[in-house]
């Protein structure tokens, strides 16, 4: 349905600047905090830069849900940044005026307001500042369905946020770009960006974008039809907005759930949904939300052939849209009375209100250069709605002048009849011209589909043909990969008693595993080179070599001069390239002497169960490769008993993420795994092991190569 695509296009709108608002948890706790404020601005004693901080903290936290306050108080702020000569809070002002007409829809003074702010900010040189006014431009062009602009501008400030290393902002910058790939149907990208937007947001623990993000993916599921992923998503976002008590992010999110309810057929929850988000749209003064979800009811009614109901509730939103200013839902409503009037009979006006929303389409949709063919589709139906409507006017006119002349039949009965075939013969000449022209538009538009799927099939085998090139290289270079890792075999000779867990990422690994024999002694290590896939396995060739160099070469045999000299072999390699290369690797280097155990480390620790109790050797804080005052390693020889249990490993089983929460794994929770199956056998231990992490990952990608090694002395 076109109006709940509207519906998901004004909830990301409002979503996109959720992340900015402020925390309201405790409303008496806030009302403190608001007055205490009010006190620090109005103190004289203060300082200029601490008043204007409390000023703009209070308008910000009514932009959204009381934009005309925001604005009175954004103006005391600009007025004493003036007089105080504070030009970055003087823009910052300014900037807050124009979220706040944005939030109540008047997108012009919004423009007029960040074009302003723009200017103060290139003056005084505040890069992240000038980011973000491009960024609300964009908000403005996507809000009047200018998307190409909207894109552009977005770019601009995700280019800005970059170089200054602003996570959040690239966070929210990301989520915006996605909504505008979503709105020209570039599903892929959207969810793209999307999901580079939540990487940033867990990693930053941002609950309140995480919700936003939430929302903005249910809308594109809803899109592809994918009803249960989004009423998932939509249900994540609501959380979210209830715990932050986010009336903006409710509003949408029960907007958003009315839709998938509504295309669903199920409209008693539909309703109770777009009645509730009315409701609160009001309480917060967000016209443009009541507009939409008028439409939406309006729809509803069409729907269900409640067509009076349908026609004033489009009147309400017409009304509401072009008092905003928006576009895109004044064209929807048009298109949709013209719908409406037609099944009841009122031609004409269907008509008017269809040339409307031709005029409209036309003016929004030739900016979309992106999306070509589905503006000639557009452009098809709607001429082809056009004649229908003209013809039906047409022939109801020509009813009622046959209506006319059969009274006045006995005086002008000759006349008559004559006038009556020429209407006839002009009506299915124009009939006749009419279907001829829709023929010849229709074979061009199906020779140009076809056209485009041709070039569409050639690029799928180009892209297909490459893609296996790559697959078939990486595929050998994990046998060549392999080669240089001992087998099974030979860890079950030396270490009859053991285990290895072995999951790289990608077809290749960074992580892997080293094992010699020499001078009755067992070498045993677990390795994690930088990265992973094909980049960290060539990082990992050249250190396993270095490993092997030191203990055959060179003739070493203590650990911690096994690792210093692997150091020295693996920085003298990656000199070579005449570029400074800071890869290496973290290891846990372990070696058995009949009851002589001695152990190094380089980041990875080793843990070692004796007695029921874990005990953890620290390793050296410094990896093998380049590091600012590097220290030889320490070597530690360690007293055990017959029946320990000794496990080196790399970080990638504890940094997994999973469970029901999607929180890493842990070393707490590995400690403790390990302790409760030491008394299986070192088979059984690496069945549970297993069975462990898939069970913690779940449906999640595996984010890091996975390498733990176990033995037990007897």
């Amino acid at each position: 349905m076109k109006s709940l695509r509207y519906s998901l296009f004004f909830i990301i709108l409002i979503l996109s600047s959720l992340g900015f608002s402020q925390d309201q948890k405790d409303s008496s706790r806030q009302s403190h905090r608001y007055d205490s404020l009010w006190m620090i601005f109005n103190d004289e004693n203060k300082p200029d830069t601490v008043r204007l901080k409390a000023i703009q903290n209070l308008a910000i936290a009514a932009q959204r849900n009381d934009p005309d306050s925001a604005i009175k108080l954004a103006d005391l702020q600009i007025k004493f940044a003036q007089r105080s000569k504070q030009r970055r809070y003087e823009g910052s002002g300014i900037t807050i005026k124009g979220i706040s007409y944005k939030n109540k829809g008047n997108y012009q003074f919004a423009m007029d307001q960040y074009i302003k702010a723009l200017q103060i900010f290139e003056e005084i040189k505040n890069r992240i500042s000038i980011g973000d006014s491009y960024l609300n431009m964009g908000t403005i062009y996507q809000l009047q369905a200018n998307f190409p602009k909207a894109l552009e501008l977005q770019l601009k400030a995700l280019k800005i946020y970059e170089e200054s290393k602003k996570r959040s902002a690239i966070s929210n910058c990301f989520g915006c770009i996605a909504n505008v790939y979503r709105e020209q149907f570039n599903y892929t990208k959207a969810l793209e960006y999307h999901n580079k937007n939540l990487q940033i947001c867990e990693d930053l623990g941002n609950q309140k974008q995480l919700g936003v993000t939430y929302s903005n993916m249910a809308a594109v599921y809803l899109d592809l039809k994918n009803y249960p992923k989004a009423l998932e998503y939509y249900s994540k976002s609501l959380k979210k907005a209830e715990e932050n008590n986010e009336r903006s992010g409710e509003l949408s999110c029960y907007i958003g759930l009315g839709s998938i309810y509504q295309l669903q057929a199920d409209h008693t929850k539909a309703l109770n949904y777009f009645l509730s988000a009315i409701k609160l749209a009001r309480e917060i003064s967000d016209q443009q939300a009541i507009g939409v979800c008028y439409s939406n009811l309006a729809e509803m009614y069409n729907k269900t052939l409640n067509y009076n109901l349908s026609i004033q509730y489009s009147d309400s939103a017409l009304k509401i849209s072009e008092e905003i200013g928006d576009l895109d839902l004044t064209r929807f409503i048009y298109g949709l009375l013209s719908e409406v009037y037609s099944k009841e009979g009122e031609y004409k006006k269907a008509f008017q209100s269809h040339v409307k929303f031709k005029k409209l389409t036309d003016s929004i949709f030739n900016e979309e250069n992106s999306i070509q063919l589905g503006d000639m589709k557009t452009k098809f139906e709607v001429e082809k709605k056009e004649t229908e409507l003209k013809i039906k006017a047409e022939a109801r006119e020509a009813l009622s002048a046959e209506e006319k002349k059969r009274q006045l039949f006995v005086i002008y009965s000759v006349a008559g009849l004559l006038i009556l075939v020429i209407i006839f013969a002009g009506f299915m000449f124009n009939r006749y011209k009419v279907t001829q022209k829709q023929k010849t538009v229709i074979e061009k538009q199906k020779k140009i589909v076809e056209e485009q799927k041709i070039i569409v099939e050639q690029q799928k085998h180009l892209v297909e043909e490459h893609q296996k090139e790559i697959i078939d290289s990486i595929t050998y270079a994990k046998r060549l990969q392999q080669a240089i890792l001992p087998s099974n075999e030979e860890l079950k000779k030396h270490l009859p008693e053991s285990f290895l867990l072995y999951k790289p990422k990608d077809i290749v690994a960074g992580d892997f595993y080293w094992m010699e024999y020499l001078d009755e002694t067992t070498y045993i290590a677990a390795a994690d080179s930088t990265g992973h896939g094909v980049p960290g396995a060539m990082v990992s060739v050249v250190c396993s070599n270095a490993m092997n160099r030191a203990v055959k070469e060179f003739g070493l045999r203590e650990t911690g001069k096994i690792l210093d000299k692997t150091r020295e072999l693996v920085l003298e390699t990656f000199a070579k390239s005449g570029e400074e290369i800071k890869d290496g690797m973290d290891i846990s280097l372990l070696a058995i002497n009949g009851k002589h155990i001695s152990w190094s480390g380089a980041n990875n620790q080793l843990w070692y169960i004796s007695n029921n109790e874990l005990i953890e050797i620290t390793a050296d804080k410094q990896p093998i490769g380049k590091t600012d005052n590097p220290k030889p390693f320490t070597t530690h020889h360690i007293e055990f008993n017959k029946g320990d249990t000794f496990y080196l490993m790399t970080d990638g089983y504890p940094d997994q993420f999973g469970g029901p929460k999607g929180k890493k794994f842990k070393y707490k929770q590995l400690e403790e795994f390990l302790l409760s199956v030491d008394q299986f056998s070192l088979t059984k231990q690496k069945e549970q092991l297993n069975s462990k992490f898939e069970e913690w990952k779940g449906d999640l990608e595996q984010v890091d190569d996975v390498c733990v090694i176990g033995f037990r002395i007897n």
